[in-house]
């Protein structure tokens, strides 16, 4: 099944994020679920990260709960707001 998960960040998580990306990007390369498409989400002036998009596939919600909450980012305390749930494709 395919899973929308949608993560805002906490204001100033610039330098935090720079600091966990390396462990980030290889926990996502670690296959707990597999990444469909990911991708930071931007501010309008391109500036800055506001958050993370991802869509990805995984036999069920509490395997995308898990793989959040194991996310270095998530550990780092970088997100403000967080939405999982359940995507039916239809285009693409």
């Amino acid at each position: 099944m395919l899973y929308l998960r949608i993560c805002f960040d906490k204001p100033d998580m610039l330098a935090r994020r720079d600091e966990y990306r390396q462990a980030h990007r290889a926990y996502l390369a670690s296959g707990v679920v597999k990444l469909v498409q990911a991708g930071p989400m931007m501010a309008d002036d391109d500036s800055h990260n506001i958050g993370s998009f991802m869509v990805v596939e995984a036999e069920d919600l509490e395997s995308v709960k898990k793989f959040h909450d194991e996310d270095p980012f998530t550990k780092a305390g970088i997100f403000d707001e967080v939405r999982i749930c359940r995507w039916d494709r239809h285009i693409g």
